[in-house]
């Protein structure tokens, strides 16, 4: 067995076997190095609560909603984060997952919705934070 596994990959290596290597970018942005995320002025903050805001930098996570749009700022690191935007009635109308060691700033196009309250809710392993804004058309 140890010889086939060493004829194997002595033959990627010469680049004789049938396997394709691929590109794999691994390299992050540290946090650290990034200004601080902070929505534009035309934004409405939305303030942000939850266990995932406790015992860290108040200005972690900054979100605000505009007429086309939610802007959600990581300044730090929270691994992959879920994002979720539930209307007045509790019904998922957007979801997705961030790396936030690589995304720092994330933007969701929103201008379909109609008049209500929504709720953005963010959650990780290690916690949650969400707020509420309105739409209003």
């Amino acid at each position: 067995m140890k010889t086939k596994t060493l004829l194997l990959v002595g033959l990627c290596v010469i680049g004789l076997c049938s396997w394709e290597a691929q590109a794999v970018n691994t390299k992050s942005i540290p946090i650290n190095n990034v200004e601080m995320a902070d929505p534009p002025s035309s934004y409405e903050k939305i303030e942000l609560q939850g266990s995932l805001m406790l015992g860290i930098n108040p200005n972690a996570i900054v979100a605000g909603a505009s007429d086309v749009d939610i802007y959600i700022g990581f300044n730090q690191s929270f691994g992959n984060v879920n994002i979720s935007i539930y209307n007045g009635m509790g019904g998922l109308v957007y979801n997705t997952v961030v790396n936030t060691d690589v995304q720092q700033v994330y933007i969701i196009p929103f201008t379909t919705a109609a008049s209500d309250t929504f709720t953005v809710e963010l959650s990780n392993a290690n916690g949650y934070a969400e707020g509420d804004f309105d739409r209003t058309h």
